[in-house]
């Protein structure tokens, strides 16, 4: 039996057209109220576009003109959307390049021992790889981890930098009062140069003088290279490198490994330090390229290095603490 209440209960199309206008105006107020905000202006240009087009469908009585107004409602929301996608993504682009370039920074200032370099580079490798928030709060935990190495490393060479000046004092002190020791100088074993207790002595032989000067030479990036390629490699480097000071200088001059990438020239001349830096310049400026063998490939390496000249007058443990200072400051640096 069929009933005429359900017909005659039914809504009329014109309220259900109505009703179904204000469902749809009403999706698109929430849809602009509650959408991403990642640009401020965006948002609000997109909230502006957004209550225009209802304005406009309350406005339209044909059921064609209200399907073109839902359309470019549409639109609007698949465009702010992807704007919006494109800019959070290209954000987090540049914000896991600027986490790996302080990586890489890190990894290059100062001496770390090998599984902290090793751990760092596997960071700066994972983060471009990436795309998770909880991928990135991982690494920041464990980039956390790694920097607290590095200070208390920092903290290490530090002191072992106090240390060692202190031994070359107490060397200096020592050769002082003994005079006539062996004649033969003691060398070192990578460079072939006398090393930092001849360095001393000669130091404290030039300070009788007026007319000396100390060229300290920082090799760059050798920390970089024995990060990636080894001591050995680094070792080479260093070795091109006092090859290139010894015979650039005059046979009166002389060279000396002082430590880590530092050798120290002692020279003679009777002008200033302007005078003597424009000398030196011609050679030291010099970037040299040579090529090595790492596990059965060439790699063509630039060597290159930063360096200064000090009068050398006494007292000679402020000269000495100098040196060191300048050493500390741009060992660190990549060129």
């Amino acid at each position: 039996m069929i009933s005429l209440k359900t017909y005659l209960l039914r809504p009329s199309y014109q309220e259900m057209e109505s009703s179904y206008c204000r469902m749809i105006d009403l999706l698109l107020q929430v849809t602009s109220v509650h959408a991403v905000e990642d640009d401020v202006a965006e948002h609000k240009r997109f909230r502006a576009d957004m209550t225009a087009l209802a304005d406009r469908l309350g406005t339209k009585t044909n059921i064609s003109d209200r399907s073109i107004v839902v359309g470019e409602a549409l639109h609007t929301i698949e465009d702010y959307n992807r704007r919006t996608t494109n800019s959070i993504q290209t954000k987090t682009t540049e914000l896991q390049k600027v986490a790996a370039m302080l990586t890489e920074a890190v990894i290059a200032v100062g001496e770390h021992d090998e599984a902290c370099v090793v751990r760092l580079q596997q960071i700066d490798k994972s983060l471009n790889q990436a795309l998770k928030v909880t991928d990135i709060r991982l690494l920041k935990s464990q980039l956390g981890e790694c920097l607290a190495m590095v200070r208390e490393e920092t903290l290490r060479q530090k002191a072992d930098r106090a240390v060692t000046l202190e031994k070359l004092k107490l060397q200096l002190v020592q050769s002082l009062a003994e005079p006539h020791v062996s004649s033969t100088p003691s060398l070192d074993p990578v460079t072939g140069l006398p090393d930092s207790l001849e360095a001393n002595r000669e130091l404290e032989r030039a300070i009788a003088r007026s007319d000396s000067y100390a060229l300290l030479i920082i090799v760059n990036r050798l920390q970089a290279i024995n990060a990636r390629f080894g001591y050995a490699m680094g070792d080479k480097v260093l070795g091109v490198a006092a090859r290139h000071f010894r015979a650039s200088l005059s046979a009166t001059d002389k060279l000396y490994r002082w430590q880590g990438p530092a050798l120290l020239g002692i020279l003679r001349r009777p002008g200033d330090v302007e005078s003597l830096s424009s000398e030196v310049r011609h050679f030291a400026d010099v970037k040299l390229e040579r090529t090595f063998e790492v596990s059965g490939r060439s790699i063509l390496l630039p060597i290159s290095a930063n360096w200064t000249i000090l009068p050398i007058v006494a007292p000679v443990e402020t000269l000495i603490r100098k040196i060191e200072i300048f050493t500390a400051a741009q060992s660190p640096r990549e060129t």
